[in-house]
């Protein structure tokens, strides 16, 4: 590098604008403090300097979270609350070759799946189970040996000797088959891939259909002072869902692969490796830690922690340059403003068949997600600069309409399966046989103790108009569709807002706006429907009828909106 461009740190390297200077100062960049110093004269130490905290609990799991070391929470690399999104993914992290870990991404059902109580309900993960163990996870790729007697996954939570190995924890790796992943993830049939689950994160980030391609996939456990001994590879993500896991990281230019244990490599390192050459970080349940191709990792676990892992192969790697490509010439990106009740699900379909490569759905933050996302969050999330460069639209909907479909979504909804959720909806019960006029004067009912417990300016007013999605942390959220279009300061901030009864008129609009849906409206003209079905999944999933827009839900059937708007209280 000090050849190509001697001691000009200011040279823009990239598309982007960014400086040489730029990638050094990245936290957790390739080239470290000292060489940076040594080689370009430029002092970095201030920028690479990590984020400390106090000492960490080990979160309950239900397992044993007994450690014998003090876990700081410091972290030399960043750590993003919340989705990132494929552009940032491949600028800020893939191509400069940066760790990060991402938390709040992996569901809690995802890991619930991986408590004790959980796993006692198991046959292969149940704690009587006997599995071999090891010094390091794969004994025979560092030169070690597994201990000559299996233990049981409880004799590892709590941290058994091997009789020929005094003193070193140990830990159990596998290469899980298709029944170990349909115990580990019941929620999703043992479908690494499903959209809901953690790991959707590396179809996000690299492309469509990783199983086409070979991933080396892992899952390990092992007792408090066990790990992964220092070694390296190609680029890997790794979900811990129990303990926590302290990594020590080295750029790829001082990589490193040892046959020691994690715990005495982990004391080793500590005394003789310059600290300016390596990056530490606490993983916490539920992070996802991304560490890219050759840095060299080890990992110390304090409490029995339960993790998995996936490593990428070259050839899948190389499909996040096509996918950014792809992106990149999609112009504008698709913001698309999810209000509940207003047949945005039937939208979202749409796009994500017809513009994937502009429309993408993440999770993020707490409870936040592009299904019903507000312009608000959209824009918290992305940034302003982003939300501005996309194309952002929003459907409203008749308020009564929109009023009288999500009561009888929720009447439906509630009368299989009455929860707290329908308590504080304050939704009624028993209506399935009673007749339309009991029906309408039951929503009044309803709408006037709606009404009456979340009023307009009260702090959970917006359940007047349905569930929050996260988005009541923000305070332009209320009941009103307009919240939902509005940014930090209360200003419109959607470019286009379109009426669902008038969707099928305005579909020519749609398409000039956004290409990719030019052959929906070519489908239209030609008669071919375009179906708006309303589903049962989350509150406020359907739409009515279809695009010519028929003014009466599939289901569940209710009389005429309409008919509701007699009442004069």
């Amino acid at each position: 590098l000090k050849s190509l461009i001697g001691s000009n740190t200011d040279l823009v390297i990239d598309s982007l604008g960014r400086t040489v200077g730029d990638y050094l100062r990245m936290r957790g960049s390739a080239i470290r403090p000292k060489d940076a110093m040594k080689f370009l004269s430029l002092d970095t130490t201030l920028d690479q300097k990590g984020v400390s905290g106090s000492n960490v609990r080990v979160p309950d799991t239900g397992w044993n979270r007994t450690s014998k070391n003090k876990v700081s929470d410091q972290c030399d690399i960043d750590v993003i609350v919340g989705g990132m999104s494929r552009e940032t993914f491949y600028n800020d992290y893939f191509m400069p070759g940066r760790p990060f870990v991402l938390r709040g991404m992996t569901p809690k059902t995802e890991l619930g799946a991986f408590s004790k109580h959980r796993w006692s309900t198991t046959d292969r993960f149940h704690p009587n189970t006997k599995v071999s163990v090891g010094p390091t996870a794969y004994p025979s790729s560092t030169g070690q040996k597994h201990c000559k007697g299996d233990m049981t996954i409880a004799q590892l939570e709590n941290a058994t000797e091997c009789p020929e190995m005094p003193g070193v924890p140990m830990v159990h790796a596998r290469h899980p088959k298709e029944e170990d992943l349909k115990e580990l993830y019941p929620m999703y049939n043992g479908n690494l891939y499903d959209r809901n689950g953690g790991w959707r994160e590396v179809e996000h980030f690299f492309g469509p259909k990783p199983w086409e391609y070979h991933l080396g996939w892992q899952v390990f456990f092992g007792g408090d002072g066990s790990g992964a001994t220092l070694h390296w590879h190609n680029a890997a993500f790794n979900i811990l869902y129990s303990g926590i896991k302290q990594w020590k990281l080295t750029p790829p230019r001082y990589r490193g692969w040892t046959g020691m244990p994690a715990k005495a490599a982990t004391e080793k390192v500590e005394e003789e490796l310059d600290e300016s050459i390596s990056v530490v970080c606490t993983q916490r349940p539920g992070d996802i830690a991304y560490i890219p191709d050759y840095w060299g990792h080890l990992t110390l676990n304090a409490g029995f922690a339960i993790g998995a892992a996936v490593i990428l192969p070259d050839d899948y790697q190389m499909t996040a340059d096509a996918n950014h490509q792809m992106t990149a010439d999609a112009n504008p990106r698709i913001l698309f403003v999810h209000i509940n009740k207003n047949g945005g699900t039937s939208v979202i379909r749409m796009l994500q068949n017809r513009c994937e490569d502009q429309y993408t759905s993440e999770r993020w933050g707490n409870g936040h997600r592009t299904f019903h996302a507000t312009a608000h969050s959209l824009i918290d999330h992305y940034g302003r600069e982003a939300w501005d460069d996309s194309y952002s639209f929003a459907l409203v909907r008749h308020p009564l309409a929109r009023q009288v479909s999500n009561f009888f979504y929720l009447v439906d909804k509630c009368s299989r399966k009455y929860s707290d959720y329908c308590e504080v909806r304050m939704i009624p019960t028993g209506l399935d046989r009673k007749t339309d006029e009991d029906k309408i004067e039951a929503f009044h009912e309803y709408i006037w103790d709606l009404y009456n417990e979340y009023p307009p300016g009260s702090e959970k007013s917006y359940l007047f108009g349905g569930w929050g999605h996260g988005n009541e942390e923000f305070k332009t959220m209320n009941a009103t569709q307009t919240s939902w279009m509005v940014d930090e300061q209360g200003e419109m901030a959607v470019q286009n807002v379109f009426k669902l009864e008038n969707l099928s008129r305005d579909m020519n609009e749609l398409g000039e706006a956004m290409p990719c849906l030019k052959h929906a409206t070519a489908d239209q003209a030609t008669g071919r429907e375009l179906k708006m079905t309303e589903d049962f999944g989350d509150e406020d999933d359907g739409g009515d009828g279809h695009l010519e827009m028929v003014h009466a839900n599939a289901s569940p059937k209710y009389p005429d909106y309409r008919l509701f708007g007699k009442n004069k209280r």
